[in-house]
């Protein structure tokens, strides 16, 4: 198959090297992961880049987009294309991270809310992250746009509902540092360590999985694992803990 790959660079080591391995042709483009922070803005980046692959002057056709990212706060709500596209069901980053829905519940069961990173989260957030610190941005949600589009389409009660769950505040103690064997090249590690105990929170490390990523650029598109929006469709969200989005 002849794939456009549409990827959140917090997975740039891991990408690179599967989309070198796939059996498929794949193209692959990077979106900032920083652009998370506002998921309006994220979604227009993402959308943007659909359009130029679906739009595109150099005769190239391809068969489906892939997706790098997960829920991630709303910002693949809405998404749709010309031509199939597929996405991995997860909240976000740390369940792909993890390799899988059943990883992430297994380590992650108990405290949703912990810090976590990965040497490509870390990489990618640097010193602007590092400490973790709850925004005056989530503090004055009420005010944000993705909160007044909940309130669009709910009640309140489930507008604060989807938003704590979305955005829950880091009561842990406990940081999770997912390793991703083979693919922790730089000092990400020992930096965030000590991020960490100047923070004075416990660090815990925990074995992530390439394998969800690999099976999105390999073409193994399960419907446990991933949702394939077909033309016409886009996507709506489920915000469960198995099935995460479909598509309407």
């Amino acid at each position: 198959m002849f794939l456009k790959f549409i990827c959140c660079d917090v997975f740039t080591r891991i990408a690179c090297d599967l989309v070198a391995k796939s059996p498929n042709i794949i193209d692959l483009e990077f979106v900032p992961m920083l652009a998370h922070v506002e998921p309006d803005n994220l979604r227009m980046l993402i959308e943007e880049k659909i359009s130029n692959t679906t739009n595109n002057q150099t005769g190239r056709r391809y068969d489906a987009i892939i997706l790098g990212f997960g829920l991630c706060g709303n910002a693949i709500i809405g998404l749709s294309s010309p031509i199939p596209m597929i996405i991995p069901r997860a909240h976000d980053c740390c369940t792909i991270f993890m390799g899988s829905k059943e990883r992430f519940m297994q380590e992650f069961n108990n405290s949703f809310s912990a810090r976590w990173s990965t040497t490509g989260y870390f990489e990618r957030t640097g010193a602007r992250m590092s400490d973790y610190s709850y925004s005056d941005q989530m503090e004055n949600y009420k005010t944000s746009r993705e909160y007044m589009s909940y309130l669009e389409k709910y009640d309140e009660e489930t507008a604060e509902y989807l938003w704590e769950t979305l955005h829950p505040k880091i009561e842990s103690h406990e940081s999770i540092y997912i390793n991703i064997d083979g693919y922790e090249y730089s000092d990400s590690y020992e930096k965030y360590k000590a991020a960490m105990e100047r923070l004075g929170v416990e660090l815990r490390t925990v074995e992530g999985s390439i394998s969800l990523l690999k099976a999105l650029v390999d073409g193994d598109w399960d419907e446990d694992r991933f949702l394939t929006v077909d033309p016409g469709k886009k996507v709506a969200g489920i915000y469960d803990l198995n099935y995460v989005i479909e598509a309407v």
